[in-house]
């Protein structure tokens, strides 16, 4: 059968749209390709404070800020999650205050000027629980309450240094692409989550 010059073209529609249909199914039933992970030495440089087990080849990283309300809401379910796998995993805090925040930059301060004298983690907590009361007179009293010397917790709180171990997180925080807190890296690669239930999973998968 001799085919019209309409037909032929209509014929060329029919196998160019066969072709990039079966072109489009090929492409998106192919397994994605696993995320990238962080190197560890990248997201646990020297110095940053950690909580369970250092050795764990399983760690859990946030980029958190102490003034914010969702790191605050997140936080009872980490401490369950670090608490119930101490053995075989890292949990690691990284500071990324948020500009819009008055008091982050100051608790952050705090909370290393604490572990100047072996008490970040408890003054992570205290932090939080004091969140809605954040003032300028806030630190010293819970300095007071954790008892710690308050001439050393000053000096710490105020040196440059401090302010410099705080910005380094949060210059990496967004070298990385952390623009919200709490962000979570667990294994170096990035969390995305809808839920609490979201972080306990992962973590679970993941050991």
């Amino acid at each position: 059968m001799k085919l019209t010059g309409e037909s032929k073209f209509l014929l060329g529609i029919v196998v160019v749209t066969v072709a990039l249909i079966g072109a489009a199914i090929f492409f998106f039933s192919r397994p994605a390709a696993p995320l990238q992970a962080l190197p560890r030495g990248d997201l646990i440089p020297a110095g940053t404070y950690t909580k369970g087990n250092a050795s764990a080849s399983a760690y859990l990283v946030e980029f958190s800020d102490f003034q914010c309300p969702a790191c605050q809401a997140f936080k009872p379910v980490v401490d369950e999650i670090v608490e119930q796998h101490k053995d075989n995993l890292l949990f690691v805090y990284r500071h990324f205050p948020l500009e819009q925040h008055e008091f982050a930059m100051d608790a952050a301060k705090t909370a290393e000027a604490a572990g100047a004298q072996g008490k970040f983690w408890e003054m992570y907590d205290l932090l939080f629980e004091n969140q809605e009361r954040f003032s300028s007179t806030t630190w010293p009293q819970l300095a007071q309450q954790l008892k710690l010397d308050n001439n050393q917790f000053e000096t710490v709180k105020s040196t440059p240094t401090t302010s410099d171990r705080i910005n380094r997180d949060r210059s990496y925080g967004l070298q990385i692409g952390v623009n919200s807190t709490p962000t979570f890296y667990l294994n170096g690669v990035k969390l995305t989550l809808t839920s609490y239930e979201d972080l306990r999973r992962a973590v679970e998968n993941a050991l």
